[in-house]
């Protein structure tokens, strides 16, 4: 089986699109090569089920639920076959005509595949390369939040940026991650905005045991559309965006009681506490709450469980939002919860007492 399976997968990951039609999924995927859409074997509102196809492969997850993997578990998952089942196996090599094929056209036409998904992978590095280029580009071009429209927004969310907590030592009270764009079109409203702009930083490179010797990169930007006014968030949708992928990538916002950056840190033999939450807005919440801790946006809930921690954080503290109806959501968050923890370093876990967030209980409501 485990030598079928080696020689179906690159056949049908070659054929992905033709495979997804014939499961009944038709939508084509966004950005940088992923799919997301209410999940067929629940039929829930919420756009629960992703796959992603960028590279000359196919994966999934369904959010709110352990069911992931590659192109043989999503049509098990489909067909409500167990995960690796024969069943599946034997759908997909019917599907590209494996078992019509004598073992020498198998080898000739899984080496093609393989090819194939080189190329496709080659070519959706070099695009994700120059994405990224641009998304730098986009954020190294914004202006300095101080006086400008961003900061009339975070004001409206009850944070004073020059009114920061003192407590920094020498430390700068804007974080220099956010940075605002006077006029930056909304694609799919058509409309030119106002935008608060955050550039997500990939800290993997100290993550590593031993740390690597490489430079944290920008990767991507956060953009937060805002009214003409700055009052408020824009009446757009999506009114936030990421661009391009975000996958363990984060929004550094407070370096803490040490003023460090993270090399300097490790460096310095520092140990700290990180304190994590799921978008900007919280994250400066907390930073008002208590500037001593180093602050990070994780972006998203389910981006939460990629946040490499690195060497210099000894404890971690996790703000979380107050959606326990959401199942899916609960879900996540405990899955997350669990990857941190298996950093081998202490978790603990704050909930708003107002509202839905942190911020919702700086600002009393």
């Amino acid at each position: 089986m485990s030598a079928l399976i080696a020689m179906l997968k690159p056949l049908a990951d070659a054929r992905r699109f033709e495979v997804l039609h014939a499961l009944g999924i038709h939508a084509r995927p966004r950005g940088t090569g992923y799919i997301r859409i209410s999940d067929p074997m629940s039929r829930d509102r919420d756009p629960s089920l992703v796959i992603w196809t960028h590279g000359g492969r196919l994966t999934f997850r369904r959010y709110g639920s352990d069911a992931a993997g590659d192109i043989i578990d999503l049509v098990a998952y489909l067909h409500g076959w167990p995960r690796g089942s024969r069943e599946a196996v034997r759908w997909l090599a019917d599907f590209v005509g494996l078992e019509r094929l004598t073992p020498a056209q198998r080898r000739l036409a899984a080496a093609r595949a393989h090819k194939l998904i080189e190329q496709e992978q080659h070519h959706h590095d070099e695009k994700l390369s120059l994405a990224r280029a641009d998304a730098f580009g986009l954020w190294r071009a914004a202006t300095p939040i101080e006086g400008s429209l961003g900061e009339v927004y975070l004001r409206s969310r009850g944070i004073v940026l020059r009114d920061l907590p003192d407590g920094v030592r020498g430390g700068a009270r804007t974080p220099s991650a956010l940075r605002f764009l006077p006029a930056h079109r909304h694609v799919e409203s058509g409309r030119t905005l106002p935008c608060l702009i955050a550039a997500c930083v990939d800290f993997a490179c100290f993550a590593a045991r031993p740390p690597r010797a490489a430079k944290p990169m920008i990767q991507a930007v956060h953009r937060t559309w805002l009214k003409p006014d700055g009052s408020g968030k824009a009446d757009v949708a999506p009114v936030k965006k990421v661009w391009p992928s975000y996958a363990g990538l984060v929004i550094p916002l407070w370096r803490g009681a040490s003023n460090l950056s993270v090399r300097d840190a490790i460096a310095s033999g520092l140990r700290e506490t990180l304190v994590l939450t799921e978008g900007i807005e919280d994250g400066l919440s907390a930073v008002v709450a208590n500037p001593e801790h180093r602050v990070w946006a994780a972006i998203s809930l389910n981006n939460l469980a990629n946040v490499p921690i690195p060497e210099c954080i000894d404890g971690i503290i996790v703000h979380r939002q107050r959606d326990w109806h959401n199942l899916q959501a609960v879900a996540a968050f405990e899955a997350a919860i669990g990857k941190l923890e298996a950093t081998g370093r202490p978790v603990a876990i704050v909930e708003a007492l107002a509202g839905k967030d942190l911020n919702d209980t700086l600002r009393g409501e």
